[in-house]
């Protein structure tokens, strides 16, 4: 008979499943981790979602009597429905429309709004008179805006490139509001 003897040590079988036991403990414990972020995130939407829906819910005005109110209290209120009717004012609007009538000949120094009287003061530069002309039709052709007028105009000049330029300083006034 014949004894063979192996002393080389087989590959071992615990290493293996001790390394598969290890990730997938690792696994389960970043689902685990990633179930619990969801949860959180839901949870802040829920709460979103709940602070919308609640600021959507009406609310309960009662109406104020007009003999109830003093003087002073009338005057305030006149003066808080001015102002409003001035913030209510399209002022998106009426800068996209700015926005939409602009020409690299004409640059915009100032925009001055006076929402009380519907009214709109445009300062700027012009190259030249031609320009200033093309963009008050162009102003004129919008139709929140009436009555484009030039109220000023001068003629300046600055130094540029060893020689002058030369443009047009002007202002524009127009009435706006909805056509």
């Amino acid at each position: 008979m014949k004894l063979t003897l192996n002393h080389v040590a087989a590959p071992d079988q615990g290493a293996r499943f001790l390394i598969g036991l290890v990730l997938a403990a690792a696994l389960a414990s970043l689902c685990g981790w990633q179930l619990m972020q969801m949860r959180t995130e839901r949870s802040s939407l829920e709460q979103r979602l709940q602070q919308a829906q609640d600021a959507r819910k009406p609310v309960q005005v009662t109406a104020i009597q007009p003999q109830a109110l003093s003087a002073t209290q009338k005057s305030a209120i006149k003066e808080a429905n001015t102002i409003l009717g001035e913030l209510g004012r399209p002022w998106p609007a009426l800068l996209n429309r700015l926005e939409q009538v602009a020409q690299p000949e004409i640059a915009l120094l100032a925009i001055r709004p006076d929402a009380a009287k519907g009214r709109l003061r445009l300062k700027g530069e012009a190259k030249d008179m031609p320009s200033l002309l093309a963009y008050m039709q162009r102003l004129e052709a919008v139709p929140e805006m009436q009555d484009v007028t030039l109220d000023e105009h001068e003629m300046m000049e600055k130094p540029q490139d060893g020689g002058m330029a030369h443009f047009i300083r002007f202002g524009i006034t127009t009435r706006w509001g909805a056509s």
